[in-house]
C-alpha cells in the first residue's frame, strides 16, 4: 500500500461541520522583533515637507496597482518567504516593460519596508520605482491596540508603525503617494476571536483619523483608503454603511476602498458590483484585489485560477472596475520575473492587458487540471453542497455527502485521457484516521474499474493529498475516490486530475 503523502495546509479554512465563513487572511503586521539592523529613525518632522509629485495621474480609471509578496521571515501563520525575485524587480534591466507600462501604483508591505528591507534594499525600490514613473504605496494598520484589545490582530499595528514606515519612505528618498489600510473595519467591528475590540464604525473611524494626520504630518499629499475582506458578515450593507460613517464622523471621504473577496461567496461579482456602483454614488473608488487560492501547488495553479476571476468578474459578469489589484499574501507565485512567461507574476499582468479570454486554467495538455467543471456522480450531497463543488477550482468550497462512510464521488473526464498525478484537498473535521481508495475506469483498463491508488492514514482538514504513479494511467475516462473509513461526514474541497498529455 503507498505510503500516504499530504502537504498539511498553510491556513485553516471552514470546516464541512462548522459552516460559518471566515475572512480571508491578509497579511499579518508584526511590529515586534526587527529582524534587520537599520539606521536609527528620527522623531516625526515638526515642518510639513514638500513632497515630490506623483509620478501618475491617480485619478484615472481604472487604476492598476502591483504588490507581489517580498521575502519575509516564516512564522506559525506564514510558512513561506514571498516572491524569491521581488528585488530583481527593481533592476533596471528587469524583464516586465510591458507589464509596467499599464500600471501606476506598486503597494509595499508595512512589515516589509518598517522591518525586514535593509536601507540600501528599500533605498533600491524607491528610486527604481521613481525612474518607472510608478507611484509608491504601502499597506499598514492603522489602529491602536489599547490595554483590553487589540494585541496581536491585524489592522492593529498602530499609529506608530505607520510613523516608521513613512520615515523609512523619506530616508530612502522617496514619497509616499497612497496607504491601503489593512482591514481596520473587519477586524475592529467584526472580528470576534482574541482580543477582539468590537469598536462601533463612529470609534474605528475617529481612530483611523489619527492615524491619517499622522501620516499626513509627512506626507501632507498621501492618499488614504481602506482594504477590507468581503467574507464572514461584512457584506454589501455593512460596507456602504460603513463608507457613510466614516465620512460623517471625518467629513472626508476614504480615498477607495478595495475588496478582499472571500472566493466561496456564490455570489461574490453581484455583490462587488453592488458596492463598487455605491462607491462611484458616494466618491470613493471601489477596488478588486486578484489572487489565487492558499493551497495551490505551483505558480501556474495560482495564476490560472487568479485569471479564472478576473474572466468570472470582467468578462461572464461583464464587472466595470474603477480600481484593480494584482497582489498576494500567499505562498505562491515564487517567480515575479520575466513577463514573457505566463506563470509568472508580471507574465499574468501582461497576458491582462493583451488578452483576458487567454487567462485561466487550460483544459488538455501536460499539467492541465482534467477535473476543473467536469461532470460529476456522487452517492449522495447535503444540499447547497453538490459534487460540481469539488471540481471548481476553489478549495473554499466543498462538496459533502452529508453522511458518514462509506461514499464515493466521481469525475467523468468527458474522454479517455492519460493520467499524470492526483491531488485531493480534504474538507474534514474532526482529523482521524481515513482510508480512500481510488479508482479508475476507460478504454485503457478494458472499460473496468481497478483500483489505482489507496490513502490510508490520519488526515485532517485542508489537508492535500497526492499521488503520481511510477507511469501514466492510460486511457482514463471516470475517476472514483471511494471513502471507505473517516471520523466526519465525506467530503471534499477540492479534486485535481493532472493530465500527462500524449493522449
Amino acid at each position: 500500500m503507498p505510503a500516504l503523502n499530504f502537504a498539511p495546509s498553510d491556513l485553516p479554512m471552514v470546516s464541512p461541520t462548522l459552516p460559518k465563513a471566515q475572512p480571508t487572511p491578509a497579511l499579518m503586521v508584526t511590529p515586534t522583533s526587527p529582524s534587520v539592523a537599520t539606521s536609527t529613525l528620527p522623531a516625526p518632522p515638526t515642518a510639513i515637507p514638500t513632497p515630490n509629485p506623483p509620478p501618475q495621474n491617480l485619478n484615472q480609471t481604472p487604476l492598476y496597482w502591483f504588490a507581489p509578496l517580498p521575502p519575509l521571515p516564516t512564522s506559525a501563520g506564514r510558512p513561506f518567504i514571498g516572491s524569491e525575485d521581488f528585488m530583481a524587480l527593481f533592476k533596471p534591466e528587469a524583464s516586465w516593460k510591458e507589464a509596467e507600462s499599464h500600471l501606476q501604483v506598486f503597494k509595499l508591505y508595512g512589515e516589509w519596508v518598517a522591518y525586514q528591507a535593509s536601507d540600501a534594499e528599500l533605498r533600491q525600490v524607491v528610486q527604481d520605482l521613481q525612474q518607472r514613473r510608478l507611484a509608491v504605496a504601502v499597506e499598514a494598520g492603522p489602529l491602536n491596540a489599547t490595554t483590553t484589545c487589540g494585541q496581536g490582530v491585524e489592522g492593529f499595528a498602530g499609529i506608530e508603525e505607520g510613523l516608521r514606515i513613512a520615515q523609512r519612505i523619506k530616508q530612502a528618498g522617496g514619497t509616499l503617494h497612497l496607504i491601503a489600510m489593512d482591514e481596520p473595519y473587519f477586524f475592529g467591528h467584526f472580528y470576534d476571536g482574541p482580543q477582539a475590540c468590537h469598536w462601533t464604525d463612529q470609534k474605528i473611524a475617529q481612530e483611523i483619523d489619527k492615524f491619517v494626520q499622522a501620516m499626513r504630518s509627512m506626507f501632507p499629499d498621501v492618499r488614504v483608503g481602506d482594504t477590507e475582506p468581503l467574507s464572514g458578515g461584512a457584506g454589501v450593507a455593512q460596507y456602504q454603511a460603513w463608507v457613510v460613517a466614516f465620512q460623517a464622523v471625518n467629513g472626508y471621504d476614504l480615498d477607495f476602498l478595495h475588496l478582499d473577496v472571500d472566493w466561496s461567496r456564490p455570489d461574490w461579482p453581484q455583490e462587488v458590483q453592488a458596492i463598487q456602483e455605491f462607491g462611484q454614488v458616494r466618491g470613493v473608488p471601489v477596488g478588486l484585489i486578484y489572487t489565487g487560492n492558499w493551497s495551490d501547488a505551483n505558480d501556474e495553479a495560482w495564476l490560472s485560477i487568479a485569471g479564472e476571476r478576473v474572466k468570472q468578474y470582467e468578462l461572464e459578469a461583464a464587472g466595470k472596475l474603477e480600481q484593480v489589484l494584482f497582489q498576494s499574501w500567499h505562498d505562491k507565485p515564487d517567480r515575479a520575473l520575466p513577463e514573457s512567461d505566463p506563470y509568472t507574476f508580471t507574465g499574468f499582468i501582461r497576458n491582462y492587458f493583451r488578452d483576458k479570454s487567454s487567462l485561466g486554467l487550460r483544459s488538455t495538455g501536460a499539467g492541465a487540471n482534467l477535473a476543473y467543471h467536469k461532470l460529476v456522480r456522487f452517492s449522495a450531497a447535503l444540499p447547497g453542497n453538490g459534487g460540481d463543488l469539488a471540481v471548481d477550482g476553489n478549495p473554499d468550497t466543498w462538496w459533502s455527502s452529508g453522511s458518514d462512510a462509506p461514499q464515493w464521488i466521481e469525475v467523468d473526464l468527458g474522454a479517455a485521457y492519460n493520467i499524470q498525478s492526483i491531488r485531493l484537498v480534504t474538507s474534514q473535521s474532526p482529523a482521524g484516521l481515513t482510508v480512500h481508495k481510488v479508482r479508475g475506469k476507460g478504454a485503457g483498463v478494458q472499460d473496468a474499474y481497478i483500483l489505482l491508488n489507496t490513502f490510508e492514514g490520519i488526515t485532517d482538514d485542508t489537508q492535500v493529498l497526492s499521488f503520481m504513479p511510477a507511469r501514466p494511467w492510460k486511457g482514463i475516462r471516470y475517476l472514483r475516490i471511494e471513502t471507505l473509513d473517516s471520523p466526519s461526514w465525506v467530503a471534499w474541497r477540492e479534486i485535481e486530475i493532472i493530465d500527462a498529455g500524449d493522449r
